[in-house]
């Protein structure tokens, strides 16, 4: 917990000056309790995180820190943690590191006075998809693919959370291209993006068709273990919860993307990725001549196992049941560990991946492109 904590503090240096500090205090704390100098206020929430996490397994290293911090973040939005609210810029509050010991020491008292408070989200929330920027990173690919026969689509998110990323064709974007051309789509939230890399020409130019592709789409389907319904104010604060408080912009970009989404109907899957999928894949879609499958920054949160499972899951489906449709999964996700990398797709954070069927009843691989995880930039690989 305490590596994880401080690489947290240091990932968040340069994006959240709170959750920078906020981090390096909760390491010191958990440093101080492993050298058996922890403050005896505070023993009664250490032994609360305990319990609610005995029985969870976590895969990502940064889990534990973003659920923690979540934890916190939800106390301050439901004003009960006054003490906090003024560091907070999501309840009006304002940071500065040189308020770093002030901020350690009203979150200790929100930790010694809240803890049993948080026992709700610290045992039973998962990290949620609530970055809307990741759109482009499963639109392009779907474009590209789609031109070639342009049929009907039914689009299935996993791990959708609340399904906000099953509606990213009907947002904003301003995306830079080649030559300094720009296309451009009104909607909100709006975001601006710019293409690069060899392939950055035939993905542009594929823009064009986003209208189009959007009208294909008959039906969107979020798979989750927990989807989340925005509609209802306790669970549209979780999302907010798990966004850093001080990235106003992407707060903002949440809560327009809430109101995009009424726009549309959706249908939701409670259940894990492999047991979605293996459900899913007894409908037939009769009238869907392609299915898309996409997930952006989810399955990072299964171990080697499970994501092998999912891969035989998905490739049985489109080889079985699904095998006269065109069937694509698309992958916004990290290299997994261990994974075979092309030499053009090695040191990307993220990398955008197209699963198609090989025709041996396998899936095969094309890595269409990069991008961070919070996407300004996206690079096209060569062939894409």
């Amino acid at each position: 917990m305490i590596d994880d904590l401080r690489l947290q503090a240091d990932y968040c240096q340069k994006t959240s000056p709170l959750y920078a500090a906020l981090y390096t205090h909760l390491a010191a704390l958990y440093q101080d309790r492993a050298d058996g100098r922890a403050d005896p206020d505070l023993q009664v929430f250490f032994e609360t995180v305990d319990h609610c996490w005995a029985g969870r397994s976590f895969t990502a290293w940064f889990e534990r820190p973003l659920l923690l911090a979540g934890a916190i973040h939800e106390q301050v939005l439901q004003g009960n943690a006054p003490e906090l609210s003024r560091f907070y810029a999501s309840c009006g509050g304002d940071f500065s590191p040189s308020q770093s010991e002030a901020l350690g020491n009203a979150v200790s008292q929100v930790l010694g006075d809240r803890h049993r408070h948080m026992v709700p989200f610290l045992s039973q929330e998962t990290i949620q998809t609530n970055e809307t920027s990741r759109g482009l990173a499963w639109l392009l690919p779907v474009l590209a693919y789609w031109q070639k026969a342009r049929p009907d689509i039914t689009l299935i998110e996993l791990g959708c959370s609340a399904g906000l990323g099953l509606v990213a064709d009907g947002y904003g974007y301003r995306v830079h291209g080649p030559a300094e051309r720009v296309w451009a789509q009104e909607g909100d939230p709006n975001f601006e993006v710019t293409l690069g890399g060899a392939g950055a020409e035939q993905a542009f130019a594929s823009l064009a068709d986003m209208p189009a592709l959007s009208a294909a789409i008959t039906r969107r389907i979020g798979c989750d273990l927990n989807p989340l319904d925005c509609r209802q104010e306790n669970q549209k604060r979780i999302l907010e919860a798990l966004i850093w408080p001080d990235n106003a912009p992407r707060l903002a970009r949440l809560r327009a993307a809430i109101k995009t989404q009424d726009q549309y109907d959706l249908c939701f899957e409670r259940g894990d990725m492999v047991a979605c999928v293996k459900h899913l894949s007894a409908r037939s879609f009769a009238n869907t001549p392609m299915v898309v499958v996409f997930n952006t920054v989810a399955s990072c949160y299964l171990d080697d196992d499970h994501y092998t499972t999912l891969c035989r899951a998905i490739a049985d489906t489109f080889n079985g049941p699904w095998a006269d449709k065109e069937c694509v999964w698309v992958e916004f996700e990290m290299p997994r560990t261990g994974e075979a990398l092309p030499d053009f797709a090695q040191g990307q954070e993220q990398l955008v991946k197209v699963h198609r069927p090989d025709g041996k009843g396998d899936l095969g691989t094309h890595y269409f492109g990069a991008a961070m995880a919070h996407p300004t930039e996206i690079e096209i690989f060569q062939g894409a």
